[in-house]
């Protein structure tokens, strides 16, 4: 099972219920092999704007200003369906056909 990396770097009002929610942004996504955990980050993401637009956040709201990139830790749950979603610009599945393939991950 895959694990989604998101940071929090925004606040918007929801229209239709005028609740405040966050605006989150996928960093990349953490999977599992037989040789343990690893990380693959999204290159497209910059985690200096990410650290930027968190701490502009704080800010704003009186918070502390930090020099580190927060973020949360998602399970991925089970698909109800067939289609693959393409979440943070990782496919879970494809990642790991191309490890496999490339024998960065394999035993021995």
């Amino acid at each position: 099972m895959s694990k989604r990396l998101s940071a929090k770097v925004g606040e918007y009002q929801d229209k239709q219920t005028n609740e405040t929610k966050g605006e989150y942004v996928q960093i990349g996504v953490i999977l599992n092999n037989d040789n343990g955990e690893f990380l693959l980050l999204d290159p497209t993401v910059s985690l200096a704007g990410v650290l930027a637009k968190q701490n502009a956040l704080e800010f704003k709201k009186g918070g502390q200003i930090r020099d580190n990139v927060m973020c949360g830790i998602y399970e991925d749950q089970p698909k109800q369906n067939n289609q693959q979603q393409n979440q943070g610009g990782f496919s879970n599945q494809g990642q790991q056909q191309h490890n496999q393939q490339q024998g960065g991950y394999r035993n021995g």
